[in-house]
Parts: C-alpha cells; sequence; structure tokens
C-alpha cells in the first residue's frame, strides 16, 4: 500500500514568532495566566526516551508513551507532590459501517489503531515551553488510511493536546468509516472517578452493585431496579464542549473548542462518558470519549472510493485534569477552562499544514418573503454538493444561530468552497445558497438572502414547530431515560387526543408515538372547521425519528396515505428524542372531505400492540415514530 507522508511536523523557526490578532494574543495570555494562579505548580517541559517509553511531564501532568502499543500508556496527575496514575487512552476505529459497535460482528471490525509493527513514533519538538510526540502508521488491509496522532504537551498546562489525522490517496483500498475515537479511561484498579457530568442538568454517580442482566445493547438493570445506558449520557455536538468525570478531589475532563470536523454538524449526538468493566458493578474503569467521527443516532458514515484523494484532521481535542473541594467545584472550573480553551481556537501552536490557523469569520443577514426573520434558525456552511447538512461526513461544517434582527456570523471558518443553509425557523425545508466561497480573510460578509419557503395554500393549524426536533412536546426536552417507551402509557392512558385550539404540545403531545397503545391504536387530531372546503388539501409531517413500520393517515375515515417510514437511527430506543436524518412527507387530498364543524385526522402505526410487558416488548422491537411538525393546508378552499 502507498503511504502518503505528514503535512510539515516541523515547521519553519519563525513559526515560533508569528504575530497573533490583539484579541487572540490576549486571550492566549489569559489562558496561561489563569492556568499558572489556579493551579499553583509549574515547571519546564521535559521530554525523556527510553528503551520502552517516551515521557514528557511539566510538573503538573506526566505522559508516558508505550513504544510497543504506540499509546497512552499512562497519565499522572500531580497531587500534593505525588503522581497519582489517573487514565490512559488509545485511538481505535470502526471500519465495518456499523451502528452498534458493542455486537460481535462490529467488535470484529474495531481496530486499534497504530498497534501495527510498521507504526512509527517520533518526537515532533521538545522544549521548556512545549514537546509534542507523533505516532504515524501506513494504510493497511485493516485499515486504509495513513493515519498520524499527536500528543503535545505544553508548560502550565494541567493536561495534555492531542489531535489525529487521516489520510486517503492513491494506492489505497475503498473504505467506509463508521466510528472513530479516541478512548481515555480511568485508571485501572481505582475508583478516581465516581460520577459522569455531561452538563449542568445530568450530573450523577455512575452506578455500582450487581448486574441483574442486559435489556439492550450497553443497557443494565441493577439489583437496585435502577437501568443504566451510555445512551443516556449522549449529548449534542453543538453542546459538547466540555464534559468528564469527577470523584473525590479529582477530575477528568474532555474539552472540546473546535468541533468543525465532527460528522453531522451541531445536531448530531454522540456518546460521552461511561461505565467501563461491563458485569462488574464497581466504578473501575470508566471511559471518557471523544468520538471525532461516529454513526449514532443515523448520523452518516464515512464512504471513499479506492484511490480517492482525501485528508481530514480531527482536533485538537484537550484533556484536562483538576482538582476541587467539590465535584460541583471541579465542574466549574472545568467549564471555566473549557471556555478559556474555546476563546484562543484555534491554536496558534499546532504545527501542521492540515490544521490552517487563518480563519475567516463569516457574517450575514437572513429575512423571509414576508418580511420577518428566522430567528433561531441554524445557519450551516457545509461541504458543496452536501444535501441535507445533518448528514454530512468526510468534510468540515460550521455554523451559528441567526439572531431576532436575522443577522448571523459564523467564526473560524476554514478557506474553501461551501454550501450555506439555514434550517429551523418554522420551515420543513432548508434554505440553501451554493458557491460560498471562503477566501481566508478576516471577515467576509455573504449578503443579505431572502427565503421564499414552500407553501401549499392558506395554512388551517399546525402542531410543533418545524425545526428538527420534539423538544417542545411532552417530555421531548427530558428523553434522556431508558423507560421513555414505559412512560407513555402512564402520562397518556387514553392514548393521545389533541383537540386544535384547546390542547397544548407541551402537555397534550408526546415526544414519540410508541408502537403500543393503551386503549386505541391511533392517535387523534380533532379541529373544527365553519364550513366544507373545497380544492387540495396539504397535510405535511416531519419526522425527527422513525424505526422501519408504516404510519397509516386518514381524514375522518378516507385514507389519505399510507408512509413507509425507515429506520432511521436509534433515537425510539438510546434515549434520543430525534435522529439525524430527518424526512419531510406530504400527503395531499381532496379538501372536500373536511366538512362543516368536528374533523378527524388519525395516524396509526401498522402492527402497534396494546401495552404489554417491558421486558417483552422492548422499545427496538416495538419501534416509533418522532415528528417534528405537522401541518395542514388548504389551496384554492371555500
Amino acid at each position: 500500500m502507498a503511504t502518503i507522508p505528514t503535512g510539515n511536523p516541523r515547521q519553519k523557526f519563525w513559526r515560533l514568532f508569528r504575530p497573533s490578532p490583539p484579541k487572540k494574543f490576549l486571550a492566549a495570555m489569559f489562558v496561561a495566566l489563569w492556568t499558572i494562579a489556579s493551579r499553583g505548580a509549574d515547571g519546564p517541559v521535559e521530554l525523556h526516551q527510553e528503551a520502552e517509553r517516551i515521557e514528557m511531564q511539566n510538573g503538573l501532568v506526566r505522559m508516558v508513551i508505550d513504544k510497543k502499543n504506540k499509546d497512552l500508556d499512562s497519565l499522572f496527575y500531580r497531587v500534593n507532590g505525588q503522581d497519582i496514575r489517573i487514565g490512559d487512552m488509545h485511538y481505535d476505529a470502526n471500519r465495518e459501517g456499523l451502528e452498534e459497535e458493542d455486537s460481535p460482528k462490529a467488535k470484529a471490525g474495531l481496530v486499534r489503531l497504530f498497534r501495527q509493527t510498521d507504526a512509527h513514533l517520533a518526537v515532533v519538538r521538545s522544549g521548556p515551553d512545549i514537546a509534542e510526540v507523533m505516532v504515524s502508521a501506513p494504510a493497511s488491509p485493516k485499515f486504509a488510511f495513513y493515519t498520524e496522532a499527536h500528543w503535545i504537551l505544553r508548560r502550565g498546562d494541567p493536561g495534555f493536546y492531542t489531535y489525529i489525522i487521516f489520510r486517503h490517496g492513491p494506492g489505497m483500498a475503498g473504505i467506509s468509516l463508521a466510528q472513530a475515537r479516541a478512548v481515555m479511561g480511568a485508571g485501572s484498579g481505582t475508583n478516581l472517578f465516581t460520577h459522569y457530568l455531561v452538563d449542568d442538568k445530568r450530573q450523577d454517580a455512575f452506578p455500582t452493585g450487581p448486574i441483574l442482566e442486559t435489556v439492550q445493547d450497553t443497557t443494565d438493570r441493577y439489583a437496585s431496579g435502577q437501568i443504566y445506558t451510555k445512551y443516556d449520557d449522549s449529548a449534542f455536538i453543538a453542546d459538547d464542549l466540555v464534559y468528564g468525570m469527577a470523584g473525590d478531589q479529582l477530575g477528568l475532563w474532555m474539552i472540546l473548542p473546535g468541533r468543525e470536523y465532527i460528522n453531522g454538524g451541531p445536531l448530531h449526538q454522540e456518546l460521552t462518558v461511561h461505565k467501563g468493566l461491563r458485569g462488574t458493578g464497581d466504578t473501575k474503569g470508566n471511559i471518557l470519549l471523544w468520538m471525532f467521527q461516529g454513526a449514532h443516532f443515523g448520523a452518516s458514515v464515512i464512504d471513499l472510493n479506492a484511490n480517492q484523494s482525501w485528508t481530514m484532521c480531527y482536533g485538537p481535542a484537550f484533556v484536562y485534569c483538576n482538582q476541587g473541594d467539590s465535584i460541583a467545584a471541579m465542574w466549574q472550573d472545568a467549564k471555566q477552562r473549557a471556555h478559556a480553551e474555546q476563546s484562543v481556537w484555534p491554536y496558534a501552536f499546532i504545527w501542521n499544514s492540515a490544521y490552517p490557523p487563518q480563519r475567516t469569520t463569516v457574517t450575514g443577514h437572513i429575512q423571509m418573503a414576508d418580511g420577518h426573520a428566522p430567528a433561531g434558525a441554524w445557519v450551516v456552511l457545509a461541504p458543496p454538493g452536501t444535501n441535507d447538512w445533518c448528514m454530512t461526513a468526510g468534510g468540515y461544517t460550521f455554523w451559528s444561530k441567526v439572531s431576532d434582527s436575522g443577522a448571523f456570523t459564523i467564526p473560524n471558518v476554514r478557506a474553501g468552497r461551501y454550501r450555506l443553509f439555514i434550517s429551523g425557523g418554522n420551515e420543513f425545508t432548508d434554505y440553501h445558497q451554493d458557491g460560498i466561497t471562503v477566501f481566508g480573510e478576516s471577515t467576509q460578509d455573504v449578503g443579505s438572502l431572502v427565503w421564499n419557503p414552500t407553501r401549499h395554500g392558506q395554512t388551517l393549524w399546525q402542531i410543533g414547530v418545524a425545526d428538527r426536533s420534539t423538544s417542545e412536546f411532552m417530555n421531548g426536552n427530558d428523553v434522556r431515560h431508558y423507560d421513555n417507551f414505559i412512560r407513555y402509557i402512564h402520562d397518556f392512558p387514553d392514548d393521545v387526543t389533541f383537540t386544535i385550539g384547546q390542547s397544548r404540545e407541551d402537555r397534550d403531545w408526546n415526544f414519540a408515538q410508541w408502537g403500543w397503545y393503551a386503549k386505541k391504536p391511533y392517535w387523534s387530531i380533532l379541529f373544527n372547521e365553519p364550513k366544507s372546503l373545497t380544492g387540495q388539501a396539504t397535510l405535511t409531517l416531519g419526522v425527527c425519528a422513525s424505526s422501519h413500520r408504516n404510519l397509516e393517515v386518514k381524514v375522518n375515515g378516507h385514507a389519505a396515505g399510507i408512509i413507509d417510514l425507515p429506520k432511521t437511527g436509534g433515537a425510539p430506543y438510546r434515549s434520543g428524542g430525534e435522529d439525524s436524518e430527518y424526512h419531510v412527507y406530504p400527503l395531499t387530498f381532496d379538501a372536500g372531505w373536511i366538512h362543516a364543524g368536528t374533523n378527524e385526522i388519525t395516524l396509526a402505526i401498522q402492527g402497534a400492540i396494546p401495552f404489554a410487558n417491558p421486558d417483552q416488548a422492548r422499545p427496538g422491537r416495538i419501534g416509533a415514530v418522532m415528528y417534528d411538525a405537522i401541518r395542514l393546508e388548504v389551496q384554492n378552499g371555500q
């Protein structure tokens, strides 16, 4: 197999003194001073090579890189003058395009990167202020990429930076890459990290005690009755700035200041942290993940043809260690450090041509054809040729939100060509514009844009907000629970009947219609019309997630259509409220079916069953559909 050389691992000496923009320089100074003041101890960076390992240390942390396995064998954190081993790190990838990385078949395709005889370990730079070690490996039959990973330790940092580059080109086989990740394991044989912290709300102790049974993949029922699944700790990439685990006065955190490289953009959901050593029931070996390419919740895999030229730089991520009197104090400290890291992104100290330090701030303005601004809508720059920005893979994606006035600002954009999307704004289909070229200037304005959305006549009513989210519905903002499919029966003992003008989305419409029911095998939408209608009616259903089921739609008993719903991902049974894959289904019918008085539209999952024993009808078996919004329009109606 051919190999592709690394991109300038040793840059010219002048880059040491490259001037930074004033704001970036001040932010960098703040990070350095804040780190030293808050950590206390500080010393020069030292790098030592021995026969079997390379060590880097700065008086705060010590890193041991194993020359045989080419992994970060040990990370030590200095506490009260003693080095405590708090973890290790390795990179792996799933080359078979499988979503279930814990299944036996997928385990066969899970490749531990760099554990091959022709992998090469090298010191990129070593000095009192910074040291860097790189490991590289050529393409192989198991993993058709040239791969290189870097570990960087700087003076004064209680942690280290890491990034990885995949290159594909001539002589390399075609490949479908589902997931690639860095796995940070807690120190083996210790109980240092007893709690997980995903965000301000999801913070709890890892479950302990005997495990009675596995109810789903990586989902266990404990003797206490608690069911724990790693999917409860999934997070949206937009919110994935910092997460980690902590215990008695020690914390270990993953900080992702830039996430442009993660497939699927801001609404992609990925794993963050979860229990390790499944089956033991203790807190030893818990795992901190950096999922820089993943296919969970229906996100896309990377598909490359044989000989196709392609390069991707993932990261850097910052693995941060801290101490504190309480878990809450360490969490607040980790958040402060994360925001400080974000303020100096992109990092000036990264020496690689695959990570350009020059970035552009892209600005613009969007308004709807009727003059109002789609406030809160996502603005996304995705690779050219993208059809759905949530399904991107293998390219860089940048995003922000539309302000109340319609203005938007997207910072730190790489030079290149993009397709611009505006998504949300209570519209089922996105605005898009091709041919956006970013030149690497400091600021670039794409101008004033006008969004003329698709309409099917006058809107009679709508349930929900078209924004690719179920959060406005009952339980839609509290989905990280395995038992969502059981809660439905308690919350809706008579199933869903939603009356337009009287019912409320957050109280009377569940975020998911499951493939079982309490009393009637369908959901009802009731609405009043003062007189009969004529013309063409269109019922548009935006679907955030679905299992492979058929959805039968009727209007006053008339069959409006049967929708063949695909499996969009794992949201219905993996503690999610939406998948990356999104669908819009417009159903047209004779508006004469709508008569004066009360009308009824029914939504029925074919094959739905009466509520059964949850242990015999688990969510992956019964199926579900999650609606984004439903809108009824009539054209030429009288």
